[in-house]
C-alpha cells in the first residue's frame, strides 16, 4: 500500500511536468503550421510564397547596410546628440549644445535612438530600425489587400511595394520617410477596419497614427488624410450623426498627437530650448507651414547666381507638369510603373458597377486612386523645392492601386473591355520601363529592348485562347518579370553602392548632362565647393578632428557652417559642435550679438572656417558678419588644410 501511494505520488509529479512541456510543444508547433499554412480560406502555397517574399525584402534592405555609413549625417547627428542629453533627445537638437534642432520633428530620430542604445553608435545601428520598418510596410501592403483581393493580386502588391528603387533607397537611409510611410499604410490598415466592423475606435487609431506621421515629416505626412477621411465618409457602415461623430474624434485625436510636441515646443521660452531649425522666428509652426510646409510647394527656388551653378544645370525655370516624374531627374525612383497605375485609376473607374458589393472593397479603391492622385498631383505641380526622395510617397498607394487593378482584370477578364484595358497598361508600363532603362548609363542598351519585347510577346501570348491554362499561367509570370525587370535591378544596384549626404538618388547617370544625378556627381566631385559642403558637408582633416576631440571646458568644442560640415565633424570627434545657420546657413541662429556672448561666455572652443561657403554668402548675411568679427579679434592657424581660430584663451 505503501509502496503503490509512493509511486501513484511519483508517476503523478513526473506526469504534471511532462503534460506541460507537451502542451508548450504543441502549441509551438501549431503556431508554426498556421504561420507556415497561414489562414485556412488561402491556397496552401501563399503563406510560404509571403514569406519567401518578406525574407527576400529582408535580404534586400538589410544586406550591405552598413556601405551608407553615416548616411545623412545631418540626422546621425541628430541621433547622437539625443543619446548624449535628454533635452536634445526631446527637441532633436542637431547638437547636444543645443543651439539648433533638425528640421524636422524627432519622432525619427527617437526611434533610430532606440536601436542605437542597443547596437551602439554606427551604421547599423542607425539604420537597421529603417530597413525593419520597410519590410513591415510590405507586410500591412499584403495584409491591407489580402482583406479585400486574391492571393496573386496581394501578393503582386506587395512585391511591386518592396521593389520601387526609392522605398529600397529610402529603407536603406535614416531620413524620416520610411517611419512616415509606416505609419501612413498603419493608418490606412485601421481605416479598412473601421469600414469592415463599423468600430469608430478604429478610426481614431487612424487618427493617432496620422498624427504621428505629422509627427515624423509634417504636412508630407498628412498627404493620405484627404483620401482616408473622404473613403470613409462615404462607405462607413455608420448612420451619419455617428460617422460624422467619428470622424471628429478621430480629427481630434489627429490634431493631439500630431500637435503635442510642436505645442510644447512653441510654448518653451526660446532661451530654455533650441532654436528651431529651419524655421525665420524660431517656431514650429513656421517650419510646419513656411519651410516644410508652402515654400516647398509654392517657391520656385530659382538658383541664384551667386551660387556658381554651371550653364548646363539651368536649363530651364521649372519642371513642373504631368510628365516631371518620367523626366531624367525623378524616373528611376518610382516612375517605371506609375503612369500605368494612372491608366490602370481609369480602369477601376469604369469596372466600378461590377465591382463585388462589399464597402471595403470599393472603399480601398477610392481610397487608394485618390491617395496616389493626391500625391501624383502634388509631385508633379509643386514648386522647385522638391527633392527627388519625396517620391517615396508614390510607393504605397501605386503598389495598392496595381495590385486592385490585377484583381478585376483577372476577374473580369471575360469582359472584352476589361482585357483590352488591361493591355494598354501592361503596355504603358512596358514603355515607360524602355524609356527609363533607355534614359540611364547603368544597365547596357540591349536590356530596355528585351524587356519591352518579352513583354510584348507575354501579352500576346495572354491575348489568344491557349490550348493549356499553363500557357497563360507561364504567360503571366513572364509579363511580371518584364515589368518589374527595371525596378528590382535598380534596387539591387541600390544595394551595392554606398548613399550619403542630403538628396540620395536611384540608379545610374542619366544619358542627359542636365539631369540631377550629374549635378549630384559633380557637387560628390567637388567641382562646387559650396554645394558640396551643403549637400555632403565637408569632410574634417584627421588635424582638425583631433584638436576639436581634445577641446575642453566649452559647451560647444567648434562652430562651423553648415550642417552636414557640423554634423561629420560632430560625428568624428565625438564632441558637440554648434552649426551655424543651421542645416543651409541661413537660419538667424545665432545672430552676430548671441555668437559674442557665447565666445565671451567662454562657451565656444573653436571657430572653423569654411571660405567656399562664405564666398557664396551675401555680404550682409549673419555668416558673412561672424566671420569677419572672428577674424578681427582672434588669431587664425591652419590644422592640415583647414583655417580654423581659437576662441578660448589658455588656462
Amino acid at each position: 500500500m505503501t509502496v503503490s501511494t509512493f509511486t501513484t505520488f511519483e508517476a503523478d509529479n513526473q506526469k504534471i511536468p511532462l503534460a506541460t512541456a507537451e502542451l508548450v510543444r504543441a502549441r509551438i508547433c501549431l503556431a508554426g503550421m498556421r504561420l507556415w499554412r497561414g489562414q485556412l480560406e488561402d491556397p496552401r502555397w501563399e503563406r510560404p510564397a509571403l514569406l519567401l517574399i518578406l525574407a527576400m525584402n529582408a535580404t534586400l534592405y538589410c544586406w550591405n547596410l552598413s556601405i551608407n555609413g553615416w548616411a545623412n549625417y545631418f540626422y546621425s547627428a541628430g541621433v547622437q546628440s539625443g543619446t548624449m542629453d535628454p533635452k536634445a533627445l526631446f527637441f532633436g537638437s542637431s547638437d547636444w549644445g543645443n543651439s539648433i534642432t533638425v528640421d524636422k520633428p524627432p519622432l525619427s530620430l527617437w526611434i533610430m535612438g532606440l536601436s542605437v542604445r542597443l547596437l551602439g553608435l554606427n551604421s547599423v545601428g542607425i539604420l537597421l530600425p529603417q530597413a525593419l520598418m520597410g519590410v513591415v510596410t510590405t507586410f500591412l501592403i499584403y495584409a491591407i489587400l489580402h482583406r479585400t483581393v486574391s492571393s496573386i493580386a496581394r501578393l503582386l502588391g506587395a512585391v511591386i511595394f518592396f521593389t520601387t528603387p526609392i522605398i529600397t533607397l529610402m529603407s536603406r537611409y535614416n531620413n524620416p520617410d520610411p517611419l512616415m510611410l509606416l505609419l501612413m499604410v498603419g493608418a490606412l490598415w485601421f481605416t479598412v477596419r473601421a469600414i469592415e466592423t463599423g468600430r469608430g475606435r478604429m478610426l481614431v487609431a487612424t487618427g493617432a497614427l496620422l498624427g504621428l506621421a505629422f509627427m515624423t515629416k509634417q504636412l508630407q505626412g498628412l498627404l493620405s488624410l484627404p483620401a482616408l477621411g473622404i473613403s470613409f465618409l462615404l462607405f462607413s457602415g455608420q448612420r451619419w450623426p455617428k460617422r460624422i461623430l467619428t470622424a471628429a474624434c478621430a480629427g481630434v485625436v489627429l490634431v493631439v498627437s500630431g500637435g503635442l510636441w510642436m505645442t510644447m515646443v512653441d510654448l518653451t521660452p526660446a532661451n530654455h530650448r533650441p532654436y528651431v531649425g529651419g524655421s525665420v522666428n524660431n517656431s514650429v509652426l513656421d517650419l510646419t507651414f513656411g519651410y516644410n510646409g508652402i515654400d516647398r510647394i509654392a517657391t520656385g527656388g530659382e538658383i541664384t547666381n551667386a551660387m556658381q551653378v554651371p550653364d548646363q544645370y539651368r536649363t530651364s525655370p521649372s519642371d513642373a507638369g504631368l510628365f516631371r516624374l518620367l523626366n531624367a531627374n525623378y524616373n528611376q525612383e518610382s516612375s517605371w510603373l506609375l503612369f500605368a497605375a494612372m491608366l490602370a485609376i481609369l480602369l477601376l473607374g469604369a469596372a466600378w458597377k461590377n465591382l463585388p458589393n462589399a464597402p471595403a472593397l470599393r472603399f480601398l479603391v477610392v481610397a487608394s486612386c485618390t491617395w496616389l492622385l493626391t500625391a501624383f498631383l502634388l509631385l508633379s505641380f509643386m514648386g522647385n523645392q522638391i527633392h527627388t526622395y519625396y517620391t517615396a510617397a508614390l510607393g504605397p498607394p501605386l503598389a495598392l492601386v496595381l495590385g486592385l487593378t490585377v484583381e478585376v482584370v483577372v476577374c473580369q477578364r471575360h469582359r472584352i473591355g476589361i482585357r483590352l484595358s488591361g493591355t494598354v497598361i501592361a503596355l504603358a508600363a512596358l514603355v515607360s520601363t524602355w524609356l527609363i532603362i533607355s534614359g540611364t548609363t547603368l544597365w547596357p542598351e540591349w536590356l530596355s529592348t528585351a524587356a519591352l519585347l518579352i513583354g510584348i510577346l507575354a501579352l500576346s501570348a495572354l491575348a489568344v485562347n491557349a490550348p493549356s491554362p499553363k500557357i497563360h499561367v507561364g504567360a503571366a509570370m513572364l509579363l511580371a518579370v518584364a515589368l518589374l525587370s527595371g525596378p528590382a535591378l535598380t534596387s539591387m544596384h541600390n544595394v551595392t553602392v554606398g548613399f550619403t549626404g542630403s538628396n540620395p538618388l536611384s540608379g545610374g547617370l542619366s544619358r542627359n548632362p542636365a539631369g540631377i544625378s550629374h549635378l549630384l556627381q559633380a557637387l560628390r566631385n567637388n567641382e562646387m565647393p559650396w554645394g558640396h559642403d551643403i549637400a555632403f558637408g565637408r569632410a574634417p582633416d584627421i588635424e582638425l578632428v583631433e584638436t576639436v576631440a581634445n577641446a575642453k571646458g566649452c559647451t560647444w568644442a567648434a562652430a562651423t557652417y553648415a550642417s552636414q560640415t557640423s554634423a561629420r565633424l560632430q560625428l568624428a570627434s565625438n564632441r558637440p559642435v554648434m552649426p551655424l545657420g543651421g542645416f543651409a546657413g541661413s537660419d538667424p541662429s545665432p545672430s552676430l550679438d548671441e555668437f559674442k556672448r557665447k565666445v565671451a561666455d567662454g562657451q565656444i572652443c573653436y571657430y572653423v572656417e569654411q571660405q567656399a561657403f562664405l564666398e557664396v554668402q551675401g555680404p550682409d548675411s549673419i555668416a558673412v558678419a561672424i566671420s569677419d568679427w572672428v577674424h578681427s579679434n582672434f588669431q587664425s592657424q591652419l590644422l592640415g588644410s583647414t583655417t580654423v581660430f581659437r576662441l578660448v584663451k589658455d588656462s
